[in-house]
């Protein structure tokens, strides 16, 4: 998910474990937000995003925030990943217009299509 109102991107425990990663468990911090705070339970620096179009790709790495796994009415493991500001600047995007979400890196334009939801 893109979020243009974070400050940090956010990643939750199971996708950091699915994916391999290993959590930075010495740079707890609180992350606070409209809905309230949490406390994460480390940092993963450097993992890299690729997004594409066509056969425009690029690859952008940013520092992730790792968060407690919430559960849903199921109990099932909510996944999650959240791209913040800092990741949005560095693929060099613009404001989001017409459902579009564009990254301009390299000279490389990037269109992807989004779904806005009210939070």
């Amino acid at each position: 998910m893109i979020d243009t109102g974070s400050d940090s991107s956010v990643i939750s425990e199971n996708v950091a474990k699915h994916l391999g990663l290993k959590i930075d468990r010495k740079n707890a911090h609180a992350l606070n937000g409209v809905a309230g705070s949490t406390k994460t339970l480390g940092t993963i620096n450097e993992i890299p995003i690729t997004i594409s179009e066509g056969t425009n790709t690029v690859t952008i790495s940013d520092k992730f925030s790792v968060i407690p796994t919430e559960k849903d009415q199921n109990g099932k493991d909510k996944s999650l990943l959240i791209l913040g500001t800092q990741w949005q600047y560095h693929a060099g995007w613009e404001p989001v217009v017409k459902g579009e979400f564009k990254a301009n890196v390299n000279g490389q334009v990037i269109s992807i299509p989004l779904s806005v939801h009210k939070a």
